[in-house]
């Protein structure tokens, strides 16, 4: 039975593929589909064009000793991650585990060193960010190559600049949930941002705490070009 979850056609087709236990192996035919459903199979049939160009489905033929080859359409392994999850929970389980085995000083080192990581995968993207002309070895160059960075995951930030330092806002929190519950999972977020410009990166404000953004404070001074 299809989950109530599902409110489009898309997700309903994704989830019954799901529930059904479709792989390469055992798939699905576009009549059973649309008879589940109760859709018409030129319908189903658009759905599930849509849904391989998205790379949510896989399209297989199978071979038949009369007739036209059977089409038949099996979950794509990547299209697990439409549905719904609950890092948010689990993360701050976790989290709240770590600190207290470790302690509070322990946890925020750990919670750095992720940061780290995350900041070192992102680099490359960075880089290649940077727009015609300018410089990853200049703060001003590297902070919009984030800025580009940070929308393409949602964080939708804005950069500021006066005199003597930048100012990073971001008007979303990707791990607000978390955060919420417990504060130090800030840090990672702060680790991030030192990271990615090279340099200290002061938190002024927190969604957390009720503000309208997370405004990180980075001044020019403090930049260490890294040519």
């Amino acid at each position: 039975m299809v989950s109530e979850v599902a409110t489009s056609s898309k997700d309903k087709i994704l989830q019954y593929l799901l529930l059904s236990g479709s792989t390469a192996e055992d798939s699905c035919t576009v009549k059973e589909i649309a008879d589940h459903l109760k859709i018409s199979i030129n319908a189903t049939r658009q759905y599930l064009i849509v849904l391989e160009k998205e790379g949510l489905v896989i399209r297989t033929t199978q071979k038949s000793t009369t007739g036209r080859p059977a089409i038949l359409y099996s979950l794509h392994p990547d299209a697990i991650e439409e549905f719904p999850k609950q890092y948010r929970d689990f993360s701050i389980k976790l989290l709240a585990e770590v600190q207290e085995k470790l302690g509070v000083r322990a946890t925020i080192e750990v919670l750095r060193k992720v940061g780290k990581q995350i900041a070192d995968e992102l680099q490359p993207y960075v880089k290649t960010n940077i727009e015609p002309g300018g410089s990853y070895n200049s703060l001003r160059d590297r902070l919009h190559a984030v800025v580009k960075v940070y929308h393409q995951y949602g964080k939708f930030p804005e950069l500021l600049e006066d005199d003597v330092s930048f100012a990073l806002k971001n008007y979303n929190c990707l791990i607000f949930g978390v955060a919420k519950e417990n504060s130090l999972a800030c840090t990672v977020d702060e680790s991030i941002v030192s990271e990615l410009v090279n340099t200290p990166a002061v938190k002024e404000k927190c969604i957390r705490k009720g503000d309208e953004c997370c405004l990180y404070r980075i001044k020019k001074s403090e930049f260490q070009d890294t040519s």
